[in-house]
């Protein structure tokens, strides 16, 4: 978070948060079991993956609180968010699936079934894509952000589990 000049570190049951300027630890997000993957969003919010109780938190990035708890499928773990859209996508590791968010109001807006188990992803917001490794299958699920469809699946062979992804 360049602009607040803090670093957000998952593991466990929190995220801890760190003052880039000075190093030193300011604050504790008790987000919940198993937490993955943290993303944010206009608004000064948070949005973190909890795969050991499948739910997103929404957490308040000035007061380090949460907010709400959203609902996803089995074990959300990489998290991205679509700018153009306003839109969050947790990524549903063993669910196979990706659970869209509005940031705004935090109501699920679509929950999207994967070709197999989502690893990571990325958002493409000037082509409206959304690319999600498919680690099980060697391939990437490419959504269109607007449908919320899995329009194609791309095989990486001759890799293979893809894990991380960058745009």
């Amino acid at each position: 978070d360049s602009a607040a000049h803090r670093l957000y570190l998952t593991h466990g049951t929190e995220v801890v948060v760190i003052d880039t300027q000075t190093s030193a630890v300011v604050g504790r997000i008790p987000a919940g079991p198993r937490v993955h993957g943290l993303v944010i969003t206009p608004g000064n919010r948070g949005f973190i993956t909890n795969g050991g109780d499948n739910s997103v938190s929404v957490v308040d990035l000035t007061t380090l609180t949460v907010l709400a708890k959203v609902p996803a499928q089995a074990n959300p773990d990489a998290i991205t968010y679509d700018a153009p859209r306003n839109a969050v996508y947790a990524l549903n590791h063993t669910g196979k699936s990706a659970t869209v968010i509005d940031a705004k109001t935090h109501a699920v807006i679509a929950t999207i079934t994967l070709s197999g188990t989502a690893e990571s992803g990325q958002v493409d917001p000037e082509l409206g894509r959304v690319y999600v490794n498919i680690e099980d299958r060697s391939s990437v699920d490419v959504i269109d952000a607007v449908t919320h469809k899995v329009i194609a699946t791309w095989p990486v062979a001759p890799a293979e589990e893809p894990t991380g992804m960058a745009i």
